[in-house]
């Protein structure tokens, strides 16, 4: 036996996997020294006992090294999004060595300066600094050289085009190649400063607007008022500003408003409205100096200035004779909507001399207008009138003046919306002493509830006898002493007796040969019970059917007032569903099939690997090792067919149950898969998205063999140079496709083929079972695309 190996290299971190790389490599280099000394001075029995433990060594070594593949990847995954987050940050980045020049920049940067970063590279940053701020930047970069802290500084900066703008730096030593270095953060806070210059000049002109307003305009800090305009001293009568800073809110008003609310509550729940919703409006009775009582519009905007306390601006206005004129109109506009709405009816005159329309706002209300006291042309009610009632109306007008007797008249208007109203008008012709018409005087009333129930009744009876006459049911409605109230076309087909007919009269003496339990069934609908007769036959017509007895109900009436009768032929609906049954049962066995032969031809495949493969190099091992004992093959033969049959084992293995899959996923299996290819010559690009979660195991497992397969056939029959395999997850979907430019070939020789086997038609069995279609895209000499989609 060999001596332990001392030697062996410890577990390296993440941090640092080349030289647990090498240290593997010399451990590997020790093993092969020790196996060639001890082929030359152990018999066959310890070179045997020395080949199993080197392949538990060698297998030490691979998942020593596949940890290291994996933390080598995740460290440059690290790297990547670490250049992502530097490159794409939103703040400028910069590293400037001890002079001032520009050795690294992101692209934000770039940005900011308004270049590229080919052209920053090299260049004193001090030359995008304003000049009158050059000599201050200078003291910054100085001061971030000689300081461990972070400096901060705010400076006008200008682009490469020589556009201004405002910066924020952060700089921070930092050791470089040639001595200390600053790294620093730009940030644009032109904005800012655009903003604070424009509040400035923003609250000067506030302050000219509130000194030479000629509306009283107040300031409300808390409770008080803390300044006001000459507009407010003189609309108060104040001798002066004095008399009104200083004092509470509401000195300046009644304690209680006319309409018994005190003032100081509508005071503070309108100042707490305004706080919260922006700005607000109320109007309250205020005294003046003199004690003078007036009505005052007051609008409240909040000012945030910072303070613990908002700033409040109140505008005051003096409404008190609008406030008058406004409740004088309003009592006279509530005395004509009383009116109006007693009446339910609109007064309208027509001046034939002038062809003006006066009408009242109810008559105005019926024609979907708003209310106008000024005269208008009659035309306006003439256009108004619905097209198609036009002349109806002109006939009756007509004769109300030709007969000189009143007019009584129904038609339809439409609004300016499209609505059609119906509108009943009633009035008479007034003439004058010689006989000659003056005017028209009407009123009119909006009859459209009343017109559209008569419509909807009429439609709804002609809905339900066209329902009737076109249902594939025959229908037949009875009374409560079974007489015939309604009887379908369908009906008619049925037994062979027109509605006409039958109508009025008994059901079981228009049908004398239902039976004992037709009887018993209409009972028992008249009695409430809805009743099934399922496969009952008919004498008059063959075949089978559904009778369906119903207990029609009234509204507050508890017993059915009579009984709905469904008969459905059935006989179609029966040989479908039979018809679809035997084609469920075709179709698993079908699938049932094609599982049992897909399972015997893969396991015949297995097989002739392992009889090929695995079972010839074994052979081939015992051989050499019988030929050792007469020393006619080396060890190291013997060795390296050992070493050949166990990429075999672990191929034919891998094939079967790939354990990569198990443990790390999709993603990593199909890394791996890739890799394992990469020995027979053919380069495979591998893009993935959206697999960094794991997927249902059956999808994995049958997305992996559907690739597995697609590659193996690309490498025995496509002759390809270059593959490109897409596995995207995204929205519920997974999509896979594989391309390849190799020879193609005709996809319309496997159209017709049954989902069995192994190769094509092998995977699209598997896609077939998991709810997706295999799609096949080829031409000859132009290479093959294959792809397939399916639901997660």
């Amino acid at each position: 036996m060999f001596p332990a190996d001392s030697s062996a290299p410890q577990a390296s971190g993440p941090d640092d996997p080349h030289a647990a790389l090498l240290a593997l490599r010399a451990r590997a280099e020790q093993r092969r020294h020790l196996v060639t000394q001890a082929g030359e001075q152990h018999s066959p029995e310890e070179v045997q006992r020395l080949l199993q433990e080197l392949q538990v060594h060698q297998i030490e070594l691979e998942m020593q090294y596949e940890e290291l593949l994996l933390a080598q990847a995740e460290a440059q995954e690290a790297r990547a999004e670490f250049i992502d987050l530097y490159d794409f940050a939103p703040v400028g980045y910069f590293t400037l060595n001890h002079l001032g020049a520009v050795t690294q920049l992101n692209l934000c940067a770039s940005q900011q300066l308004g270049t590229v970063r080919q052209r920053l590279t090299g260049r004193r940053f001090a030359l995008f600094v304003a000049p009158p701020d050059r000599l201050a930047f200078g003291q910054f970069l100085a001061k971030v050289l000689t300081s461990d802290g972070t400096q901060s500084g705010e400076f006008s900066l200008q682009r490469e085009d020589g556009t201004p703008f405002y910066a924020q730096l952060e700089g921070l030593r930092a050791p470089g190649p040639d001595g200390p270095q600053c790294r620093l953060a730009v940030l644009d806070n032109t904005a800012r400063r655009v903003a604070a210059d424009a509040l400035a000049a923003s609250e000067a002109r506030f302050r000219r607007l509130f000194a030479d307003s000629n509306d009283a305009v107040v300031l409300l800090q808390g409770h008080q008022f803390v300044d006001c305009n000459e507009a407010a001293v003189r609309l108060l009568g104040a001798r002066s500003k004095a008399d009104i800073v200083g004092k509470a809110a509401w000195a300046h008003a009644p304690e209680y408003q006319p309409d018994g609310r005190r003032t100081i509550d509508l005071f503070r729940d309108t100042t707490e409205a305004a706080l919260r919703t922006g700005s607000q409006r109320c109007d309250a009775m205020m005294l003046k100096n003199t004690g003078e009582e007036m009505w005052v519009e007051a609008v409240l905007t909040p000012i945030e200035m910072g303070g613990p306390q908002p700033l409040v601006h109140i505008l005051w206005r003096d409404v008190t004779r609008a406030r008058a004129a406004q409740e004088e109109l309003r009592l006279s506009q509530e005395r004509l909507q009383m009116a109006l709405a007693a009446s339910e009816s609109g007064v309208w005159v027509w001046e034939l001399a002038g062809h003006e329309l006066y009408w009242d706002a109810r008559a105005q209300a019926i024609f979907g207008l708003d209310y106008n006291p000024e005269p208008v042309s009659f035309e306006v009610l003439r256009g108004a009138v619905h097209p198609d009632d036009l002349l109806g109306v002109a006939a009756g007008l007509k004769r109300a003046l030709a007969g000189h007797t009143p007019f009584d008249l129904e038609h339809r208007i439409v609004w300016s919306d499209g609505g059609v109203r119906y509108v009943a008008a009633l009035g008479k012709v007034v003439y004058d002493e010689h006989g000659q018409p003056l005017r028209l005087i009407g009123i009119m009333r909006d009859v459209t509830p009343r017109r559209e129930a008569e419509n909807a009744l009429r439609r709804e009876k002609e809905f339900t006898e066209s329902l009737l006459d076109n249902s594939i049911d025959g229908i037949i409605a009875l009374d409560r002493e079974t007489r015939i109230t309604a009887w379908n076309a369908e009906a008619t087909r049925h037994f062979g007796q027109e509605a006409a007919a039958v109508l009025g009269r008994p059901l079981f003496e228009v049908l004398p040969f239902m039976n004992d339990k037709a009887h018993t069934g209409v009972a028992q609908a008249l009695a409430g019970e809805r009743v099934t007769c399922p496969a009952q036959p008919f004498v008059v017509r063959p075949g089978q059917y559904d009778a369906y007895l119903i207990p029609l109900q009234d509204d507050g009436n508890p017993e059915p007032s009579g009984v709905l009768a469904i008969i459905r032929d059935v006989a179609e609906r029966d040989r479908l569903a039979e018809e679809a049954t035997q084609l469920r049962l075709r179709q698993q066995q079908e699938v049932l099939a094609a599982i049992l032969a897909t399972q015997e031809t893969e396991r015949k495949r297995i097989a002739e690997g392992l009889h090929n493969g695995l079972g010839q190099l074994l052979y081939a091992t015992k051989l050499s090792l019988e030929n050792r004992a007469n020393r006619l093959v080396s060890p190291r033969d013997a060795l390296k067919l050992l070493d050949d049959a166990i990429r075999a084992t672990r191929t034919i293995s891998f094939e079967l149950t790939p354990g990569v899959l198990e443990d790390f996923g999709l993603r990593t299996a199909l890394e791996t898969l890739v890799k394992r290819m990469a020995p027979a010559g053919l380069p495979v690009r591998l893009h993935l998205l959206g697999l960094e979660q794991r997927l249902p195991a059956p999808v994995e497992i049958a997305v992996y063999r559907v690739a597995q397969e697609l590659l193996n056939n690309v490498m025995k029959h496509a002759r390809a140079t270059e593959v490109e395999m897409h596995v995207v997850h995204e929205n519920g979907h997974l999509e896979v496709s594989v391309e390849d430019n190799g020879c193609g070939f005709d996809p319309a020789t496997l159209a017709t083929q049954p989902l069995t086997g192994i190769g094509l038609s092998g995977a699209r069995n598997r896609v077939a079972l998991l709810g997706g279609e295999l799609f096949i895209k080829s031409r000859l000499g132009r290479g093959t695309i294959i792809s397939f989609e399916l639901r997660v």
